[in-house]
Order: C-alpha cells, then sequence, then structure tokens
C-alpha cells in the first residue's frame, strides 16, 4: 500500500510539472460548477447559465431551417437550393464546392456542414442548405449526422425527380434530361464536363444505385417536398415556399428577396465556356497553361468573345430630360443614390462567355436565353420611344415603370428604369418592387420585404414619352471570368486546340 501511494503521488507531481498548477486549478473549478449544475437541476431549480461566450439561441425560439437536395447530377438541385439560400438568409454549402481540395474534399465538406449547424461566435444561421446528389442512404446518413445539435431545428427534405418516372426510382427521363442538360451548360461544372463521352453511363449507373429513404429515415424530416424537373425554377421555388408556409418551418418575415430576384442574381459556381475556343491562326503561337492553385478565379483568353453586361435602352441627354429625372427623384431619401446613366434593361448577360453560362445566371434555357439574345442584336442602333407610366418607391429603391413599343424584346417581367437606390441594395431591387406593387394590385399577400412601405404614383396624363437608342453596354476593359479549370481538363482543351490548328494549316496547305 505505501508503494502505491507513493506511485500515485509522483503521477500527481509529475502531471503538475508537465501542465503545471493553472491547469489543475481551471480542472477543479470546471469540476465544482458541472457539479453545482447537476446538483440545482436534480432539485428542480434553474440550471445556472452558460458562459456568455458561447451564444444563446434566438429569443425568438425560430428553429434553424435545415434544407437537403436529392437528385441526379444536372436535375436542377445547385438553382433551386441556392436560390432557396438567398431567399432565407442562410449558407448553401454545394460539395463540388470542396472538389480542389482532392482526398480532403469530404471531411471538408462534412466540417462546414458542422460549422453551419452549430453557433458560431457571430450567431446561428437562419438556414443551413446542403447541395448534394444523395442517392444513396450512407450520404444522407453522414449529412444528418453532421447537421446534429443540441440546438432546435426543422429539416426539409426536397426529391427532384421526373413525372414520367415511376415514384421511388430514378428512370431513364430523369436520365435524359439530365444529360441534356449537363451538355447543354458546358464548363459550368467541376466534376462533370459535356465532353465526357461517358455522361449517359455515369448517370445510369447513379440511378441503378439510387437507394430511397426509408420510413425511418423519412421520419427525420419534418417536411418532405416532391420537385418536379421540368417546371420552371421560379415555379419550383414557389412550392417549395408554399409548403414550408403551410407546415410551419418558414415564418412570414423570413423572406429576404422574391424568387425572380434571387433567381436574377445568382452567379454560377463554376464559370467555363460552352463550347471549344476557335482555333488561332497558324501563326500565332499557342499559350502554355498556367500553373495556379485550384479554386483561385483567372481571367479568360485574350481572344475569347464575351457578351456584354447588358443591352438596353438609352436616353439622349437633354435639359428637358434631366429635369424631368429631378422632378422624379425629388421625394427620395437623402441616403439615395442616383443613377447616372438611366436606362431599360432589356437583357442582361453579365459578360459571360457565351449564352448558356448567362442563361444559367437567370436560370432560363439556354435556346431562351439565345432568341432573346438576337432580337435585342437585331434592335441594336435603333431609336425607340419609351412612355413612362409610373413611379414606385420604397426604404430602398425608386425607380419608373415604362411602357416599351411592340416587339421589343425585354427579359424582366416589369420594363423599368432605376431613379436612385440606397447603399444596402443594388439596382436590382427594382424588380423586387415591381413584383410586390404588381402583386397588391391582384390583391395578393406577399411575405418578408412586402411589409416595408411602398409608394406608387400613377403619372396619368403626365406620362411622359422619351426617345432612347438600343445598344450593347460593355464595361471598359472588361473580360469574361471563369474559374480555373483542373490541370487535366486544361491540357484536354490544349491538346484539342493544337489539333485543330494542325488540320487548319493542313487545309491551307492542300493544292486546290
Amino acid at each position: 500500500s505505501d508503494m502505491k501511494q507513493l506511485h500515485r503521488r509522483a503521477l500527481r507531481l509529475h502531471r503538475r510539472r508537465r501542465h503545471g498548477f493553472a491547469a489543475k486549478f481551471a480542472a477543479v473549478r470546471l469540476a465544482g460548477q458541472r457539479r453545482r449544475r447537476l446538483l440545482s437541476h436534480s432539485r428542480g431549480q434553474k440550471e445556472t447559465a452558460l458562459p456568455s461566450s458561447l451564444p444563446q439561441p434566438s429569443p425568438s425560439g425560430v428553429p434553424q431551417l435545415q434544407i437537403l437536395g436529392m437528385g441526379l447530377m444536372g436535375s436542377g438541385k445547385s438553382t433551386i437550393l441556392r436560390a432557396l439560400a438567398r431567399m432565407l438568409g442562410g449558407a448553401w454549402l454545394n460539395q463540388d464546392e470542396f472538389y480542389h481540395l482532392g482526398k480532403n474534399a469530404k471531411s471538408a465538406f462534412l466540417s462546414a456542414i458542422r460549422n453551419g449547424a452549430s453557433a458560431g461566435p457571430g450567431g446561428r444561421s437562419p438556414c443551413v442548405v446542403v447541395d448534394k446528389i444523395n442517392t444513396m442512404s450512407l450520404h444522407r446518413k453522414e449529412i444528418l449526422e453532421a447537421l446534429d445539435g443540441p440546438l432546435p431545428r426543422s429539416r426539409v427534405l426536397l426529391c427532384f425527380a421526373h413525372p414520367s418516372d415511376p415514384p421511388d426510382k430514378i428512370g431513364p427521363a430523369c436520365v435524359s434530361l439530365c444529360a441534356q442538360r449537363i451538355k447543354e451548360r458546358g464548363a459550368g461544372h467541376r466534376s462533370l464536363f459535356p465532353d465526357n463521352p461517358d455522361i449517359e453511363r455515369i448517370l445510369s449507373r447513379t440511378a441503378e444505385g439510387f437507394q430511397a429513404p426509408s420510413v425511418a429515415e423519412l421520419g427525420q424530416f419534418e417536411v418532405v417536398i416532391n420537385i418536379c424537373m421540368t417546371d420552371s425554377p421560379v415555379v419550383s421555388l414557389q412550392r417549395v415556399v408554399d409548403e414550408l408556409l403551410k407546415h410551419g418551418c418558414l415564418g412570414s418575415g423570413q423572406l429576404r428577396i422574391l424568387a425572380g430576384d434571387a433567381l436574377a442574381n445568382i452567379t454560377t459556381a463554376v464559370v467555363g465556356p460552352q463550347s471549344t475556343p476557335p482555333p488561332r491562326p497558324a501563326s500565332a503561337p499557342v499559350p502554355p497553361a498556367t500553373k495556379t492553385k485550384p479554386g483561385v478565379l483567372e481571367s479568360a483568353a485574350p481572344d475569347a468573345e464575351s457578351l456584354p453586361i447588358y443591352w438596353g435602352v438609352f436616353f439622349t441627354p437633354s435639359e428637358e430630360t434631366d429635369n424631368f429625372w429631378q422632378g422624379l427623384c425629388g421625394h427620395a431619401p437623402p441616403y439615395f443614390k442616383r443613377v447616372p446613366d438611366k436606362h431599360v434593361t432589356l437583357l442582361y448577360a453579365g459578360g459571360a462567355a457565351s449564352d448558356g453560362q448567362a442563361a444559367k445566371k437567370l436560370g432560363m434555357p439556354t435556346a431562351d436565353f439565345a432568341k432573346l439574345r438576337e432580337s435585342c442584336e437585331r434592335w441594336e442602333g435603333k431609336e425607340v420611344e419609351v412612355t413612362v407610366q409610373s413611379l414606385l418607391q420604397d426604404a430602398d429603391v425608386a425607380c419608373a415603370s415604362v411602357v416599351l413599343p411592340p416587339g421589343l424584346p425585354c427579359a424582366n417581367l416589369h420594363p423599368h428604369i432605376t431613379l436612385a437606390h440606397s447603399s444596402q441594395v443594388g439596382p436590382v431591387h427594382s424588380n423586387v418592387v415591381l413584383a410586390r406593387h404588381h402583386a397588391r394590385i391582384r390583391g395578393e399577400v406577399v411575405g418578408g420585404p412586402a411589409v416595408v412601405a411602398l409608394l406608387a404614383r400613377d403619372l396619368g396624363p403626365q406620362a411622359v414619352r422619351l426617345r432612347g437608342e438600343v445598344r450593347a453596354f460593355r464595361a471598359p476593359g472588361h473580360r469574361p471570368s471563369r474559374h480555373q479549370l483542373p490541370l487535366a481538363v486544361r491540357q484536354r482543351q490544349q491538346r484539342l486546340q493544337q489539333q485543330q490548328q494542325q488540320k487548319q494549316k493542313q487545309r491551307q496547305q492542300r493544292p486546290a
């Protein structure tokens, strides 16, 4: 017994020398706090408060909304889920965003989910949107475990499926539509490219390995919403919002922006050329592949022809028009920033490198965007007459609703001129104000930002007709930006470009 006591004393002295007495006192203090909390809880008293360094749940008691997507690649998950994250002011976590980390991608993705579900120094995010195919039960189990925590939550599962396929299965209709979309969107994906000949085989194998959620797994979700792949993104988002409001998972004031505004402001996670660039002249050297870290933005090739920022109707400046703009902005608050060049935006392209990239930013099919672009190009240089019909203003923006001449294309549902806006929002907020105004005219109730006071004044007989010119706006020195593609992909593109140059050179040297 004496030897045991000496041995224990030697261990205690060793710990004190190694960790110091401060660590021992801290451990004793924490043990005392834990003991007092247990005693107070057992006596039925109120448990002592947690340290102030740990953020508490919100006083409103609103649980965190956790949304999971489940569907095949190309089914439209990223478009819907990213727009939802913007509408709810939450975090959008896409597994493809961690693709450049290689073997550490999975652990980093799950770690980001845990951080999003927990309360950090800045508080807890109101919504966490997890973007992954989740076709296997193991995938969903790992994500649900990462989302677990002591704080209140409500979980929602979005199932993306084709209406022609049988329930609880991914059929050939879904595979065919997803393959078509992947080929149309170009290199707008980090791991699946349109030039891959095995796209349909990869999709078919993924569909065959699909494991439908069991009854026990579905019991972990408060709401399960089926999304039809053939519906437009706006219709799908409206359906999701309606279901969340119906089941009480979403408060009336939690919507930050409307669906159309969220889709219009989405920037693609990966931006790249949709097709192989045209071959260079035979005398031009082939630029070497630059070695940069994955995930770093780089400028596109100098010879890449980008689309303009937007097409619009620009008004000729004059003293009469200047006085008219000043009269419309006379009631604007002093913190508003006046828009210097008044114009009507017809089609926004964002300086993308192809129609596919611009269409994905707007959430519309590539064919529809191409038709609008061709129509705008036909109207370039023509003078048109625009009628200013009404003035609308809220706490963030002042805009004027206009009537365009027949036949002039416009991607916006409500053509308008943004007059001024606050520093909290951009000119695109005019779409939200106009959508809110027309919803009130129809007698509809719009949640979220609709509670803000809206001033609308119909000019009536004072409606003014202004003449302007249709033209494209390009920022000076603007070049399309794209995400740094993996080295193997860039090398393959360079080899294809060299082969095209050699074939063109052989055709030129061939005798007539």
